[in-house]
């Protein structure tokens, strides 16, 4: 059951194109552990998102255990695993 949250939470943040910057809350309810930040393009755009989000969380103003970049090969790569 929760891995099926798990799962599901994962799938409905991957994207067809482009790319997914994801923040990752460790304290909340399973399947409810990911946030959308933002949806961009290229993977230059989610890095640079990502290392603004990275800054917020190093100065306080968001949490977050994790910040990623989700492609349309992140939901096949977990069920790879």
């Amino acid at each position: 059951m929760i891995v099926q949250k798990i799962l599901d939470e994962i799938k409905e943040l991957t994207p067809k194109s482009g790319f997914n910057v994801v923040l990752h809350d460790d304290f909340a309810p399973w399947g409810e552990n990911l946030t959308l930040v933002k949806h961009v393009s290229t993977r230059d755009e989610a890095e640079m998102v990502q290392q603004e989000y990275e800054e917020k969380v190093k100065n306080g103003m968001i949490y977050a255990d994790a910040i990623y970049i989700y492609d349309n090969t992140m939901y096949e790569s977990v069920l790879e695993n």
